[in-house]
């Protein structure tokens, strides 16, 4: 048998560490290779590697295809980057020997034999064995990659290799080393810098009233809303373009509320509010639209007056209602009747839910 074993699709960072276990392990494998009979239908069988690297998209399954040609068959499957983080030889050979048999198990099956196919398993675990107790010295390491930051909280660029002289003068403290064991934490930060931050919702008891202190992001700012609960209160805007800065500015107001003794309410400590009529049966079309007005005002409603929010609600079996969850529930119920009273949605009527 001919093999083959290479690496292709990879970067700098990994190179020189990872080419020397595929180097290592493809001299090996080849050896005891050459022992068996030759393949029957092929010519060499190539095993090439790319590597599944945290900052790039995700591979997709591995490829194979055969070279009339010379009569070579490709085979493709991609390295564990994580098993090269440190010095661990036998991980980074355990990964080659697993990369190898989802290679090998990709080939079709009309290019090799039953025999074939068990021999080459049985040699890459006895290649995979056999090396992981030899490691070589010195034993190389991957290297760091590059996060170019520009600081207008849009996603960073990954570089492979150092800065230039021309990237380091252009993006000067914005470039961040980042080390094969960061690389993780780091994009998992990013992820979460970039997903749209959530509404803030913070509140405290202060001569006998209870205040609120809300922010959300709208557009390319975030709208600070503060005031006495159960009023309407009053809106500021802060430029802040890109989820990124809108999370930064929803943080310091975050921060600048709490030094100021407001605190977050658990939702466990919320109470349920219910807003609710009776009517016929399982209600009609007309009720159902009704239903959606009903929760689109409490929406509003419960929002501007710092009360809480409406989470939905549901109609048959004799009823209509829609249900919030709110902070105070004797001052939110008294401005949701009041509110109600005045509206189209004046037949509803106010209840506790029990806990």
């Amino acid at each position: 048998m001919l093999t083959t074993m290479r690496l292709t699709f990879l970067s700098e960072d990994v190179k020189a560490a990872m080419d020397q276990t595929v180097e290592a392990f493809g001299i090996s494998l080849a050896r005891l290779a050459e022992l068996e009979p030759r393949f029957e239908k092929i010519s060499e069988l190539a095993f090439c590697f790319g590597v599944a690297h945290p900052v790039m998209q995700p591979p997709g399954k591995g490829r194979a295809s055969y070279s009339r040609d010379s009569g070579v068959f490709f085979t493709e499957a991609y390295l564990e980057y994580d098993a090269w983080i440190g010095a661990r030889w036998a991980d980074r050979v355990r990964a080659v020997a697993k990369a190898s048999q989802a290679a090998l198990s990709s080939v079709h099956k009309t290019r090799l034999t039953p025999d074939e196919r068990s021999s080459l398993s049985r040699l890459i675990e006895t290649v995979a064995e056999q090396l992981a107790v030899s490691p070589p010295q010195p034993l190389l390491s991957l290297k760091p990659v590059y996060a170019f930051e520009n600081g207008s909280g849009q996603r960073p660029s990954i570089g492979f290799q150092p800065p230039s002289a021309f990237e380091a003068e252009v993006f000067k403290q914005g470039i961040v080393a980042l080390q094969p064991h960061e690389i993780h934490a780091y994009l998992q930060r990013l992820e979460d810098a970039v997903r749209a931050p959530e509404t803030l919702k913070l509140y405290k008891r202060q001569d006998g009233r209870l205040l609120y202190r809300e922010a959300w992001a709208d557009g390319e700012n975030v709208v600070e809303h503060v005031g006495v609960y159960g009023e309407r209160g009053s809106t500021s805007q802060h430029a802040a373009s890109g989820p990124v800065r809108q999370r930064e500015v929803m943080e310091a107001i975050a921060a600048e509320a709490k030094a100021d003794g407001f605190a977050a309410v658990p939702e466990t400590k919320h109470i349920g509010l219910l807003v609710s009529k009776a009517i016929t049966g399982a209600g009609t079309k007309r009720h159902l639209r009704q239903r959606h007005a009903l929760e689109d005002f409490l929406n509003e409603l419960t929002g501007w007056r710092g009360l809480g929010h409406c989470d939905g609600g549901s109609i048959g079996s004799g009823s209509m209602e829609a249900f919030c969850l709110v902070v105070d529930y004797k001052i939110a119920a008294e401005v949701i009747e009041r509110e109600l009273a005045g509206s189209q949605f004046n037949d509803f009527v106010v209840s506790r839910v029990s806990q």
